[in-house]
Formats: C-alpha cells, structure tokens, sequence
C-alpha cells in the first residue's frame, strides 16, 4: 500500500555562481557511497534542511566554514504516492529565509511540516511532555520529531534516538504505530482539562475553608467550636444569636416599663404612651420627607446638568456656522480614499468626485445651511423645555424642604414633651437600660458577623457545587477514554515492531550465522511507556560494540517493516548515514552485510514505493540497488 509512502527522487545544490549539484535518488534501496570526506553527510545535512528545519541555512552547524556562502539554495524532488513535488530552500534571498517553498508556494518550516504530513495521512495529534495532569501545554508530535526516528544521522548512533527525551520517543512510536491518535485523543485532552480544573478548585476550597475557620471560629459557641466552621454550626450560631436579641429587647421593655410604672402618675401614663406612639409616627415621616427632598434635589441638579450641555452644544454649533461661511468655497483637491489629486471632470454638470449628476445650484448651496440650521433650532427649544423643567423642579425642591422642615419641627414639640417623662424614667431604670443596651449591641454585631459568615459559606457551596458540575461531566468522558484504552491492544502493535527487529537480526544470522548470539529482542510499550530489552536487560546494558549497531539497524528495519500495514503511520523512508567506525571498530567490512535485509525487504509487493537511503565506504558487489557515488576528497587547508 505505497499511497503515503514518501521518497526522495532528486537533490540538488544552487552554487552562488549559479551551477547546479544535482543528485538523484530511485524507490528501493539508494547506496550513497564514497571515502570519507567526499560530502555525503553534507548532502544529507541539505535534505535534512529541506524537510522543515527551522534553521538559516543547512550548516549552520558544520565545522567547515564558508559552505552557506558557497552554496545560496537547495531544492529537492519528494514523491509521494503518485503525486510529485519540488521543494526549494533560499537562505541567502531576501524575505525566502525560514521558508519552505512547495513549487511557487512559500511556506513557513511549521506551515510545510503540516503540510506534508497531511500529504502522508499522518494525524497531528499533541501529547504530554511527562505528567498528562502537570498543567503544561501539550506540544504538538511535529514531523521533525519523526523525522528524528526516520532519518539517522552519522552524530547520533549512541541510543535509540539521541538527544530525544522518553516522552517525544515514546509519541513517535505511538504515532508509527497507529495508536497516538486513539491515546492522546480530543476526549482525553479534554478530561486533563477538566481534572485539572477540577483539582483547582478542590484546592481553592480547601484553601478557602482552611482559612474561614481559621477567621471565624472564635464567633462560635464553645460546644461548637471543635466542629468548626460549616453550614450546621453557622446555623446554630445564628438561631442562638436571634433569640438572645429578641430576649434582650423583651427585656428591655419590661424594665422600662417597671420603672414608668413607678416614677409617673398613674394620670401621666396614657399620654406619655401616646406620645411615645406619636413619636414614632413622626420619626417616619420625617425619613419620608428627607427622601422626597433629596429625590427632588437630585433631578433639579440632573436636569441643570442637560441644559449646561445644551448650551456647551449650541456654542459648538455657531461656531461650525461660522466656520462653514469660512469654508464654503474651498474646493476638494484630492480624494478623501486615496488622497491622490483629482483629474478635472470634463462634464460640468456633474461632481468632479464621484462624476454623479449635480441637483440645481441653488439646491446645493442651501443643503447644508439648511440641516444646520435645523439642528441650531432643535437646539434651541430643547432648551427652553429644560428651562421650564428646572423652575418646575425648583418649585418642588422648595416644597419638600418646607415639608421636612415642618415634620423635623413636629417631630422636636414631641421630643421636648417627651423629656420629662423620660428624665424620670431614666433615673430609675438607666443602669439596667444601659446594661441591655451594651448587650443588644454586643449580640447585634456577632449577628452581622455571623451573617458574613454565612454569606462567605455560600461561596464556599458555589464551590462545591462547580466541582460536583465537572465530576458530572468527568465521570461519562473517564468511562469513555477507560474503554478507547482498553480497546488497544498494544501487546499486538509492540508485536509488529518486534517482528520486524528480529526479522532482521535473524537476516544477518542467515548470512553470517552467529552474528547475533543474544536472545531475541523483546518491545514493550504501554500507554505511557515504551522499552527495548535483549534477554532479561535493557539493550543499552546487554549489548555493546558492533552488537549495538546491529540493534540499531534492526531498529530502522523493523520501523520500514511498518510502512504497509494497515492503520500505521510509517512513511515509507528510511535515511541512515551509517559510521566510519562504531565503537571503535571499521564498518566498512560489515557494509554489504547489513543492507542485504533491506534490499530483501523493499523488493517485496508491499514495500513498492518505499525507499531506504544508506551512506558507506564502496558497498561492493551489492546488487538491485542504485549508485550514488562522490570521489572528490575535501582536504583541511
């Protein structure tokens, strides 16, 4: 199924006198091949630059100076399934630098990246770079962090992929594998959101009723403090503070009405309860008076406020009548849309503007003087209804004082009778007034207090509430991403990439029996974890010397074994720009040795359209592969 394999079908090089590098490459196995020095990693470097990387020119981290002013351009030609494109870098051209170009097309190096792996039908999906519930922005599984996988370079045989953290590996793998998109699906970004919404606000409530019992608990009653401070106590608070209130003020009335019944006449009595009943009367409609007032006093001043602004308002338009005067014979000399000067019109009867048919003469010069006009007189009685309305409100301001003045006299002829009674009274009862009173205002003040409290509890039920909302939304999205996950069956995809590494190290034992004497090699990937282990170790620790770039070429094997089956996402290329020396040891004798599988691999029906691009010294002898040879020797000077 070669639909999304990619391949690499030419690769060229733009000198800065104008030549042109080519190279070209065909589906199947590519040998690279040349002395060491001859550039081959240099032209690997440049197609590495070509597919995406965000740098200013492809060796920017050579050793070798001078090659980004040797060399202005590159462009290469990518096939993909049956579909063909050339894409050209330009890092010396002015506005081309960090651009991709997809034939005339210039694309940012993250624009051309989505691009081409829609192109291959890879899903871009984001993953968690460790914890999923840490609250870090989940990156987006670029294609150059495949590219990493897929691409080998000469600097990076020392791991699995070098310089690569478990996390991005761990993706990549899941991504070939055809498993990222059901793991790191919409549904499982969306309940992390969530949990983690939901674990700060858990943390804002238990913060927030941390902190309100450490504030509020010296207002609860002894038998309640140990419960601390929640709805129940509160409520308990609160039903003992009304009922000490409404004792209090019981109270209160019956000693003062013990001390009137001992220091008045029985004659006096009546008419100082009818005083104290006329007293209240009064002592409400002076507060209604004092309201009428303000409310009258508070639209007189609204309404001064409009007519000042009338008049701010008619200024202003005298003074545009006079400047219109001023300006009425000035003509438009440039357009007011591109400010360019205007040819004249060559019909007289029409606007030398917008070439529209011109009204009468007399009809335009009267237009504008007209609305004018119109709007200075509109002016004008708007405010002489708004004069009108503040000698209204006046008037009124003047009756309600006269009322609040007359209810505030009414309300001292009771006071001054009044205060005999009550200076006999007082005499009588004042400690015991005074003792309720400092009582009544002590329980009052807890009340209020209490009331706060009970208001701040709400906010800690809003809360609570707000929690209990997204536990109702998490609960359905954790069952569905549970059954998705169990639903994967990564023992089997493990499988395929296993298969194919020891397809491979059992390639080389055909050729060369007891090449690889070490078990099998076993891969374990989880949702969150992927391991390599030859035997009961870890490879790292199992394998050394030439053991290991055996191990790692059967790891590029087994990813290119990938490429067909259904569901993965493989591209089909393969680029490994193989040591000089590994470990210390010459490759050069092991060359043809380890390609064989490939070529073996790539012939078969499924891999049509598949490509692997391999560097080395000579690679004799090989046969059903192209040739790409470089002779020239680049020496030190």
């Amino acid at each position: 199924m070669s639909a999304s394999f990619l391949s690499i079908r030419s690769l060229e090089r733009r000198l800065a006198t104008g030549n042109v590098e080519p190279l070209t490459f065909q589906p199947g196995v590519n040998v690279f091949v040349g002395r060491p020095n001859t550039g081959k990693t240099k032209w690997l470097q440049t197609l590495d630059f070509l597919l995406g990387d965000t740098g200013a020119n492809p060796y920017e981290q050579s050793d070798e100076e001078g090659l980004a002013e040797k060399y202005d351009a590159a462009a290469a030609t990518l096939c993909i399934a049956d579909e063909t494109f050339r894409i050209e870098r330009r890092w010396r051209e002015a506005g081309a630098k960090g651009k991709v170009f997809v034939g005339d097309e210039g694309m940012l190096a993250g624009d051309f990246q989505h691009w081409l792996m829609e192109k291959l039908g890879i899903p871009l999906v984001n993953f968690p770079k460790g914890n999923p519930m840490s609250g870090q922005t989940w990156p987006e599984l670029s294609f150059r962090t495949l590219l990493r996988h897929i691409f080998r370079q000469q600097r990076f045989w020392s791991g699995l992929v070098d310089q690569q953290a478990d996390t991005e590996q761990h993706a990549s793998l899941l991504l070939f594998l055809g498993l990222a998109e059901r793991i790191y699906s919409e549904d499982y970004g969306k309940l992390v959101d969530l949990k983690l919404k939901s674990m700060r606000l858990r943390a804002r409530r238990e913060q927030y009723s941390e902190t309100l019992n450490d504030l509020a608990v010296g207002l609860l009653d002894s038998e309640d403090a140990p419960l601390g401070v929640n709805e129940t106590t509160v409520t308990a608070a609160l039903k003992r503070l009304r009922d000490t209130v409404e004792r209090l003020h019981t109270r209160r009335v019956e000693v003062l009405t013990a001390a009137s019944n001992t220091s008045l006449p029985a004659s006096d009595r009546s008419r100082v309860t009818e005083l104290g009943h006329a007293r209240a009367a009064a002592l409400e409609e002076v507060t209604a008076a004092r309201r009428k007032r303000q409310g009258a006093e508070d639209r007189l001043a609204e309404v001064r406020r409009y007519r000042a602004d009338l008049g701010a308002e008619i200024e202003r338009m005298g003074r545009v009548a006079d400047a219109s005067e001023l300006l009425a014979d000035l003509k438009v000399t440039h357009c007011p849309a591109c400010d360019q000067g205007i040819i004249p019109y060559r019909k007289p009867d029409h606007c030398f503007v917008c070439h529209q048919h011109l009204p009468e003469e007399p009809e335009i010069a009267g237009l504008g003087e007209v609305r004018l006009q119109f709007e200075q007189d509109r002016l004008n009685a708007e405010l002489l209804e708004a004069e009108e309305l503040i000698s209204v409100l006046a008037r009124d301001v003047d009756k309600q004082t006269e009322a609040s003045r007359a209810a505030d006299e009414k309300l001292r002829t009771i006071e001054v009778e009044l205060a005999p009674a009550r200076r006999a009274v007082a005499a009588v009862a004042q400690a015991d007034v005074s003792a309720i009173d400092v009582a009544l205002g002590k329980a009052a003040e807890r009340q209020r207090q209490m009331d706060r409290v009970a208001a701040a509890l709400e906010l800690g039920k809003s809360l609570t509430g707000q929690v209990q909302a997204l536990e109702d939304e998490i609960n359905p999205l954790q069952e569905k991403v549970d059954e998705a996950n169990r639903s994967i069956d990564f023992n089997a995809a493990a499988q395929k990439l296993e298969d194919g590494m020891n397809a491979y190290l059992a390639a080389l034992n055909v050729q060369r029996p007891e090449t690889w004497k070490h078990s099998p090699v076993e891969v374990d990937i989880s949702k969150s974890t992927t391991s390599f282990r030859v035997g009961r170790k870890r490879w790292q620790g199992a394998l050394g010397g030439t053991d290991s770039l055996y191990f790692l070429m059967a790891y590029q094997y087994g990813l290119l074994s990938l490429s067909p089956v259904p569901g993965m996402h493989y591209p089909g290329l393969s680029i490994i720009d193989v040591p000089g020396e590994f470990s210390g040891e010459e490759v050069k004798d092991s060359e043809n040795f380890i390609v064989q599988p490939f070529i073996d691999l790539l012939a078969e029906d499924g891999f049509k359209g598949a490509q692997l691009i391999i560097t080395g010294a000579s690679f004799d002898g090989l046969k059903g592969v192209h040739v790409q040879k470089q002779t020239h020797v680049h020496v030190a000077r």
